[in-house]
């Protein structure tokens, strides 16, 4: 019996990581590109998967609704 490796798994179960990054939401759309394009990347990297099979998902909050520290990120400012 040959050992499976991780694509091979992929390609017969469909495993799909999926990261989820949440963080407030002034980060620009190019930058989001960018964020997901690396991380994918390592995540295939080191699963062994092909990249379609990771899901990044960015989560974005506007600071009203972060709290740090016992306050409002809105309030910081």
């Amino acid at each position: 019996l040959a050992s499976s490796t991780a694509s091979d798994v992929y390609k017969r179960q469909k495993i799909m990581p999926v990261i989820t990054i949440a963080g407030n939401d002034t980060i620009s759309v190019e930058d989001k590109r960018e964020m997901v394009k690396k991380v994918s990347e390592i995540v295939s990297d080191s699963y062994g998967l092909p990249i379609e099979a990771i899901t990044v998902l960015v989560q974005a909050y506007p600071k009203e609704s972060i709290g740090v520290a016992g306050e409002l990120l809105s309030d910081r400012e």
